[in-house]
């Protein structure tokens, strides 16, 4: 009798254990300065790191583990629907195949060309300005680079028939190494956000000299980041969990000054609030 008071008191414990053991949210995390850095000076204070950090304290009740990914295998979890989420996504809003989206979490100025100044005045003067991209891919003339796994939302359709002939680099910090290539003359353009090159100017400004960022014509307008996470029932939920903090991380000082950091010079708002700039 005693034994079966016994195993009936363990399964009771376990089952209590089972029960008030908090639901595991997985984070997916790269080396990709400035929305995440790994190691270094700004170790930890990339945007995304500080709004991951935002989004935990505000869901204690969720055990939170991060997980650091190369941006290939990411997608790929996310494309088979693994029980994770990435904090640095672009917004869509309506799912695709590879996720669904929290709210914006806040605003980036569009991707735009970076290259060498020399090569960006050539361009502008040949291709318009804002420089239209169509244009400069047709020329077929400048190597472009991409970073292995990156994807760029509206640009996508435009980018495929030239993928096979561009240098794609992978590993750590791609978007920071192919920033070296182009001032080394090994390749000519990428498209990247201009917060790439402050975080270059901040760690290595010797290597970000007489690189510019030129806007393009087929990205005028801000464009939002969202979490994503895996288009799925576990993904959904955790979608529907993150968007009811969401409002308390973006009022987060420390997340607030992570985009203060990296948006140099000036943090954009919502778009029903971003005014363009005056001409002088």
């Amino acid at each position: 009798m005693r034994l079966v008071l016994a195993l009936v008191a363990l399964l009771l414990s376990s089952n209590s254990i089972a029960n008030s053991a908090k639901p595991l949210l997985s984070w997916a995390t790269n080396t990709s300065p400035p929305f995440h850095i790994v190691g270094g000076t700004f170790d930890q204070q990339g945007i995304c790191d500080q709004l991951l950090n935002s989004i935990q304290k505000q869901l204690p009740e969720t055990e939170h583990q991060i997980l650091l990914m190369p941006q290939t295998r990411i997608h790929q979890a996310l494309n088979n629907k693994e029980p994770l989420c990435f904090p640095c996504m672009i917004h869509r809003a309506q799912p695709t195949k590879t996720a669904v989206f929290s709210t914006p979490t806040h605003w980036y100025r569009p991707q735009g060309v970076i290259t060498r100044k020399a090569l960006a005045n050539h361009f502008i003067q040949q291709f318009g300005s804002p420089l239209v991209l169509a244009r400069l891919l047709e020329a077929r003339t400048f190597k472009m680079g991409l970073a292995a796994g990156r994807k760029y939302g509206e640009l996508e359709t435009l980018l495929e028939p030239y993928r096979k002939t561009a240098l794609t680099r992978s590993g750590d910090e791609s978007s920071v190494a192919l920033l070296k290539m182009i001032q080394s003359g090994r390749i000519d353009f990428t498209l990247d956000y201009d917060i790439i090159l402050t975080y270059l100017n901040k760690t290595a400004p010797e290597q970000a000299k007489g690189l510019v960022y030129v806007p393009m014509a087929e990205l005028p307008l801000p464009i939002a980041g969202a979490v994503g996470c895996s288009n799925s029932d576990w993904g959904r939920q955790q979608v529907e969990l993150i968007n009811t903090v969401l409002p308390k991380v973006k009022a987060d000082p420390s997340f607030k000054k992570s985009l203060k950091l990296w948006f140099d010079p000036q943090v954009l708002p919502p778009p029903t609030e971003f005014k363009p700039e005056r001409k002088q």
